[in-house]
Protein backbone atom coordinates (compact mmCIF):
# COMPACT_ATOMS: atom_id res chain seq x y z
CA UNK A 1 0.00 0.00 0.00
CA UNK A 2 1.06 3.19 -0.66
CA UNK A 3 3.14 5.33 1.89
CA UNK A 4 3.67 1.95 4.56
CA UNK A 5 7.13 2.43 5.61
CA UNK A 6 8.79 -0.64 6.80
CA UNK A 7 7.28 -0.42 10.50
CA UNK A 8 4.23 -0.17 9.67
CA UNK A 9 4.21 -3.33 7.96
CA UNK A 10 3.61 -6.82 9.76
CA UNK A 11 6.31 -9.46 9.47
CA UNK A 12 5.58 -12.11 12.05
CA UNK A 13 3.05 -12.75 14.68
CA UNK A 14 4.31 -13.59 18.35
CA UNK A 15 1.29 -16.39 19.17
CA UNK A 16 1.00 -17.84 22.87
CA UNK A 17 -1.67 -19.69 24.76
CA UNK A 18 -2.86 -19.10 28.18
CA UNK A 19 -4.88 -21.02 30.59
CA UNK A 20 -5.98 -20.41 33.94
CA UNK A 21 -4.85 -22.90 36.82
CA UNK A 22 -5.41 -23.81 40.42
CA UNK A 23 -3.94 -21.57 42.93
CA UNK A 24 -3.46 -18.37 40.60
CA UNK A 25 -0.92 -19.99 38.29
CA UNK A 26 -1.59 -19.16 34.77
CA UNK A 27 0.32 -21.86 32.26
CA UNK A 28 1.70 -20.38 29.18
CA UNK A 29 2.39 -21.95 25.68
CA UNK A 30 4.39 -20.72 22.86
CA UNK A 31 5.43 -22.15 19.76
CA UNK A 32 8.34 -24.57 18.96
CA UNK A 33 9.49 -25.19 22.70
CA UNK A 34 5.82 -25.53 23.69
CA UNK A 35 4.75 -26.03 27.40
CA UNK A 36 3.19 -25.32 29.74
CA UNK A 37 5.39 -22.64 31.41
CA UNK A 38 3.95 -22.28 34.84
CA UNK A 39 3.62 -18.44 35.62
CA UNK A 40 1.99 -16.88 39.12
CA UNK A 41 3.53 -15.11 41.82
CA UNK A 42 6.08 -15.15 44.29
CA UNK A 43 6.09 -14.16 47.68
CA UNK A 44 6.51 -10.24 47.06
CA UNK A 45 4.04 -10.18 44.20
CA UNK A 46 1.41 -11.71 46.42
CA UNK A 47 2.07 -9.74 49.62
CA UNK A 48 2.16 -6.91 47.32
CA UNK A 49 -1.96 -7.67 46.09
CA UNK A 50 -2.86 -9.30 49.16
CA UNK A 51 -3.19 -12.67 48.69
CA UNK A 52 -2.72 -15.03 51.42
CA UNK A 53 0.14 -17.73 51.80
CA UNK A 54 -2.00 -20.98 50.80
CA UNK A 55 -3.90 -19.76 48.29
CA UNK A 56 -1.14 -19.42 45.74
CA UNK A 57 1.61 -21.95 44.32
CA UNK A 58 5.00 -19.96 44.42
CA UNK A 59 6.10 -19.43 40.39
CA UNK A 60 7.95 -16.84 38.70
CA UNK A 61 6.00 -13.86 38.23
CA UNK A 62 5.18 -12.62 34.93
CA UNK A 63 7.39 -9.53 35.60
CA UNK A 64 10.33 -11.80 36.16
CA UNK A 65 9.58 -13.19 32.91
CA UNK A 66 9.71 -9.84 31.40
CA UNK A 67 13.05 -9.27 32.79
CA UNK A 68 14.58 -12.41 31.88
CA UNK A 69 13.46 -12.27 27.97
CA UNK A 70 14.99 -8.86 28.15
CA UNK A 71 18.61 -9.92 29.87
CA UNK A 72 18.11 -13.27 27.18
CA UNK A 73 17.68 -10.57 24.17
CA UNK A 74 20.30 -8.45 25.49
CA UNK A 75 22.64 -10.83 25.98
CA UNK A 76 22.13 -12.64 22.95
CA UNK A 77 22.60 -9.37 20.86
CA UNK A 78 25.63 -8.56 22.64
CA UNK A 79 26.84 -12.29 22.09
CA UNK A 80 26.42 -11.47 18.30
CA UNK A 81 27.86 -8.32 17.98
CA UNK A 82 30.94 -9.45 19.64
CA UNK A 83 30.96 -12.68 17.88
CA UNK A 84 30.81 -10.92 14.81
CA UNK A 85 34.27 -9.02 15.93
CA UNK A 86 35.70 -12.38 16.23
CA UNK A 87 35.59 -12.28 20.18
CA UNK A 88 34.67 -15.74 21.61
CA UNK A 89 31.48 -15.86 24.09
CA UNK A 90 30.81 -19.90 23.87
CA UNK A 91 31.45 -22.15 27.07
CA UNK A 92 30.74 -19.86 29.46
CA UNK A 93 32.57 -17.19 28.24
CA UNK A 94 29.60 -14.12 28.14
CA UNK A 95 27.16 -14.35 31.39
CA UNK A 96 24.72 -11.92 32.26
CA UNK A 97 22.74 -11.43 35.93
CA UNK A 98 19.89 -8.85 35.61
CA UNK A 99 17.48 -7.03 37.89
CA UNK A 100 14.45 -5.39 37.68
CA UNK A 101 12.71 -2.73 40.00
CA UNK A 102 9.53 -3.00 40.55
CA UNK A 103 7.58 0.02 41.61
CA UNK A 104 3.81 0.67 42.78
CA UNK A 105 1.93 2.71 40.12
CA UNK A 106 -1.82 3.40 41.13
CA UNK A 107 -1.56 -0.23 43.07
CA UNK A 108 0.00 -1.66 40.30
CA UNK A 109 2.98 -2.81 40.17
CA UNK A 110 5.57 -1.97 37.51
CA UNK A 111 8.93 -2.95 35.75
CA UNK A 112 10.30 0.47 35.88
CA UNK A 113 14.31 -0.27 35.35
CA UNK A 114 15.91 -3.39 34.05
CA UNK A 115 20.19 -3.45 34.81
CA UNK A 116 21.82 -6.45 32.61
CA UNK A 117 25.36 -6.76 34.01
CA UNK A 118 27.61 -9.19 32.00
CA UNK A 119 30.48 -10.91 32.41
CA UNK A 120 33.18 -11.57 29.56
CA UNK A 121 36.17 -13.78 30.18
CA UNK A 122 38.44 -13.11 27.19
CA UNK A 123 42.01 -14.13 26.40
CA UNK A 124 45.02 -11.52 26.92
CA UNK A 125 45.25 -9.37 24.17
CA UNK A 126 41.99 -9.03 23.25
CA UNK A 127 40.77 -5.38 21.87
CA UNK A 128 39.03 -3.77 24.35
CA UNK A 129 37.88 -1.42 22.03
CA UNK A 130 35.86 -3.76 20.07
CA UNK A 131 33.87 -5.01 23.29
CA UNK A 132 33.57 -1.71 24.49
CA UNK A 133 31.78 -0.79 20.56
CA UNK A 134 29.52 -3.41 20.89
CA UNK A 135 28.33 -2.93 23.79
CA UNK A 136 28.04 0.97 23.10
CA UNK A 137 25.71 -0.14 20.36
CA UNK A 138 24.17 -3.52 20.86
CA UNK A 139 20.94 -2.46 22.96
CA UNK A 140 19.79 -0.12 20.07
CA UNK A 141 19.88 -3.50 18.04
CA UNK A 142 17.79 -5.75 20.42
CA UNK A 143 14.38 -6.44 19.49
CA UNK A 144 12.73 -6.47 23.28
CA UNK A 145 15.00 -3.55 24.33
CA UNK A 146 13.48 -1.47 21.80
CA UNK A 147 10.02 -2.74 22.40
CA UNK A 148 10.33 -1.45 25.79
CA UNK A 149 12.72 2.09 25.44
CA UNK A 150 10.17 4.08 26.54
CA UNK A 151 8.55 2.47 29.20
CA UNK A 152 11.06 1.01 30.96
CA UNK A 153 15.00 2.46 31.49
CA UNK A 154 17.11 -0.33 30.56
CA UNK A 155 21.09 -0.04 31.79
CA UNK A 156 24.03 -2.75 31.16
CA UNK A 157 27.38 -2.70 32.13
CA UNK A 158 30.52 -5.38 31.36
CA UNK A 159 32.61 -6.43 33.30
CA UNK A 160 35.80 -8.03 31.34
CA UNK A 161 38.14 -10.28 33.05
CA UNK A 162 41.14 -12.32 31.59
CA UNK A 163 41.53 -15.70 31.11
CA UNK A 164 43.02 -16.61 34.00
CA UNK A 165 40.05 -15.32 36.27
CA UNK A 166 37.90 -17.28 33.94
CA UNK A 167 35.52 -20.23 36.04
Amino acid sequence: MAGDTARDIVVHQARASVELGPARTKFVTVPIDGGPVPMGMRDEVADHYGVLAGKYQPHASTLDYVVGATAACLVGTFGGALSARHIPVADGRLKADATGDLMVDGGTLLITRIDVRYRLVVEPGTDRAAIERAHQHHQQACPVARSLAGSIEITTAVEVVEEEGRR
